[in-house]
């Protein structure tokens, strides 16, 4: 089955991580690999690495990051700490899913999360075609979460359930910052 959490709402990676956490309970091995991200910066990490058969990747930079262009139209951005997407990037996205398909190839894992694949599709960090003939080729062999705003049309047409967060009202609009332990 192919599961997406996507939306702008809150909450994507949270609802991937609780069906993965009741997939260990069921005596299932579960794989997250997170695009776009630093595992060690999640505090879900700390608890997640200390669960048996629940095993996280990361294939990210520490910080937040955009396209050039995307930055040059929103320059209050880049006073946020935002920076460009540089060959890293892509090269990181491409080493993420090369990870993936050679999980998936030796059956290692039940549930694989694809934590944040979405955006890096939307970016172009991740090649579409290589992630919709993983998802269609091994879908009866193993499940597929995937999480990230931005979910293409192809890829809700391929799942199983999609399920979309929506924002209603959040703090960061009003210039609260995240919390650590609550939104990270």
């Amino acid at each position: 089955m192919i599961y997406v959490f996507t939306g702008n709402g809150k909450g994507k990676t949270t609802a991937a991580v609780g069906t993965g956490i009741r997939a260990v309970g069921a005596g299932l091995k579960v794989l997250m690999v997170q695009f776009m991200k630093v595992k060690e910066l999640s505090s879900e990490y700390n608890v997640l690495s200390k669960l048996e058969n629940f095993d996280i990747e990361s294939f990210g930079r520490k910080g937040f990051y955009l396209p050039k262009e995307e930055l040059e139209k929103r320059p209050e951005l880049e006073k946020k700490g935002f920076k460009p997407f540089s060959d890293i990037d892509l090269r990181l996205a491409h080493e993420g899913v090369e990870f993936v398909k050679n999980c998936v190839f030796r059956e290692k894992y039940d549930l694989y999360i694809l934590d944040e694949i979405c955006v890096a599709l939307h970016y172009r960090l991740v090649d579409e075609n290589i992630l919709k003939k993983l998802l269609i080729e091994y879908r009866g062999k193993a499940d597929f979460i995937l999480t990230g705003r931005y979910c293409p049309d192809w890829l809700i047409e391929i799942s199983d359930l999609v399920t979309q967060m929506k924002e209603i009202k959040h703090p960061f609009k009003k210039g609260i910052p995240a919390k650590k332990g609550i939104d990270y």
